[in-house]
């Protein structure tokens, strides 16, 4: 399980971006392993006053890039506190390589020089991206790249810069900073800067449909409909007109509609609003919503899907079937992780529900949670809870004494991690390449204001639970997070899918979209075969349900 450690500056990466010229591509795509790094770009302090990095770029990340780069820059989290500057020279050289082979003595033979010029460390604590002309362009031919570069300062501060970083496997390596300009000695290691890299856009015509913006959990008690809204990007070096954006609506509520966006400039986002659905306060299930725009240079984005889970009183902004694989926390420091939240109805708020990540580190550590107001300021705290191993891997309960929730307004739900010796990282998360944004925020654990959390560390296991009755359970719900049980291929071949690393008894239980049960079986094997060769194409989702009631759904493509 990866391990994200949280600062109160974080900033959003993407892996691409565009301008009316020019296309940013992020490499390493920082959504998939992001971390923060103050060691291994020119921090801005005296310390740092020489550094030295080299790095391998796989041809996998560079897909994106066209045979022209023209401008190389860094992504920060956060910049230093008083201006800080130096001389910045920055090398790349095309490798056959597959992964690091350069050596552990940082060197730039047959490497060519791209840039070499002032860089003015940015000033403030707000996320920001430099991107740096190239006197002249850099011919990329294809393949992967080794990149160097080397800072010497003129002016120092008394702060660190902080970059965004890729907390990966291990493909490069990093000069320790020095303050002299003695060439340092590489060490290898995976966790290294996101570069930006600009190359010119070409496409005339690629709409993308970035995401689906509704809540994965929704409870019916307080909740009669929602919106549907999804984020539109213009990805083209041109202005488009009469974008036609469409969605339908299948599960337990059916519908569609589009709307029409007149004009979007190249490189401008638009979050929609596309429309609104009801449904029955008599009934749990699942809805599934697909948004797409027409056929365009790309069909690759056209299309976005989201699942909603209709329950009786649990809210969450993740999505309703996933399965965790990351761990979010502040290491030994200590904070709050907030979900923000919003009922249309007034509602009673009794308890926190967070899903707990699988890390052995977690045991012994004491966690409690926080319902704040819009700001950041508490209004309540739940029961402390000391963590065990049990614990691990599974949604825990924090009770709060019934608080007043007033409709229209925002409010913020979270987990207050307290300072240990021992790094932990509390929080289970799921990544994913889009995440709507504002969804997530920090404070400290005397939180008079929240900061919004603008780094992509995945849907966060944070839920907020309501007061009333429940009959009926959404086969959505994760009773417990077991990351061990896989289900391959996905996509099924020939409709037949497997659900392996099982242990005990379990009953496997097949539903279509619509919540209607497809088979059903009890085994005590460790894996199971799924046949939906006679089924219909599309989304099924298989729920393993164990001996103690503890439960996994996971999502299953029959094509």
């Amino acid at each position: 399980m990866k391990k994200i450690t949280l600062t109160l500056f974080t900033a959003l990466t993407s892996l691409v971006s565009l301008s009316q010229v020019t296309t940013i591509v992020e490499v390493p795509n920082p959504n998939t392993s992001p971390g923060t790094t103050g060691l291994r770009a020119p921090n801005g302090t005296l310390s740092h006053q020489v550094m030295r990095g080299q790095y391998f770029i796989s041809q996998s990340d560079l897909a994106a890039v066209s045979p022209t780069i023209t401008s190389f820059g860094f992504s920060l989290a956060n910049g230093v506190n008083t201006a800080a500057s130096g001389t910045l020279t920055v090398y790349l050289q095309h490798t056959p390589a597959t992964s690091y082979t350069a050596g552990t003595t940082w060197s730039t033979a047959g490497m060519t020089t791209i840039y070499t010029g002032s860089y003015s460390i940015p000033v403030g604590t707000t996320p920001v991206n430099v991107d740096l002309p190239l006197g002249s362009a850099f011919n990329y031919t294809g393949g992967a790249l080794n990149i160097a570069y080397e800072y010497t300062a003129g002016v120092v501060s008394s702060s660190v810069a902080i970059y965004n970083a890729f907390a990966g496997t291990a493909l490069g390596a990093t000069g320790s900073s020095t303050s002299t300009a003695i060439t340092p000695t590489l060490s290898g290691t995976g966790f290294r800067p996101v570069f930006r890299f600009g190359t010119p856009n070409t496409i005339t015509n690629d709409i993308s449909v970035d995401y689906v913006d509704v809540s994965g959990f929704v409870p019916a008690n307080t909740f009669s409909n929602q919106s549907i809204k999804a984020l539109i990007s213009n990805k083209s070096n041109t202005v488009l007109t009469n974008v036609a954006v469409g969605y339908s609506l299948t599960g337990l509520s059916t519908g569609s509609g589009s709307v029409v966006v007149t004009s979007i400039a190249p490189g401008a986002s638009t979050l929609l609003t596309l429309g609104s659905y009801s449904f029955p306060l008599t009934a749990n299930g699942l809805n599934n919503i697909s948004v797409g725009v027409l056929p365009d240079q790309n069909s690759s984005n056209n299309i976005a899907t989201a699942t909603t889970s209709i329950n009786c009183n649990t809210w969450g902004s993740g999505p309703s079937v996933i399965s965790f694989s990351n761990s979010v926390g502040f290491n030994t420091g200590s904070g709050i992780i907030f979900s923000k939240f919003n009922v249309p109805n007034t509602a009673t708020l009794t308890a926190a529900k967070v899903a707990i990540s699988s890390g052995a580190s977690n045991t012994g550590n004491t966690v409690y949670a926080v319902l704040a107001n819009a700001t950041g300021s508490t209004i309540a705290t739940s029961n402390t809870v000391v963590l065990t191993a049990g614990m691990n891997g599974t949604y825990q309960s924090f009770t709060f004494a019934p608080q007043t929730i007033n409709s229209g307004m925002d409010y913020h739900v979270g987990l207050a991690q307290t300072a240990n010796t021992v790094g932990y990282f509390p929080i289970a998360s799921f990544s994913t390449t889009n995440l709507p944004a504002n969804l997530y925020a920090t404070a400290s654990l005397t939180n008079n204001a929240a900061t919004v959390l603008t780094t992509n560390l995945g849907f966060l296991g944070i839920q907020a639970q309501f007061a009333g009755s429940c009959t009926v359970t959404a086969i959505g719900e994760n009773a417990t997070l077991n990351n061990n049980i896989v289900a391959f291929p996905n996509p099924a071949v020939n409709g037949k899918v497997t659900i392996a690393n099982l242990e005990g008894s379990n009953t496997i239980t097949v539903y279509n979209m619509l919540g209607s049960v497809i088979s059903t079986q009890t085994s005590s094997n460790s894996s199971v075969l799924v046949d939906l060769s006679n089924q219909a194409a599309g989304n099924y989702f298989v729920k393993i349900t164990d001996s103690d009631s503890n439960s996994k759904t996971v999502k299953v493509i029959n094509q």
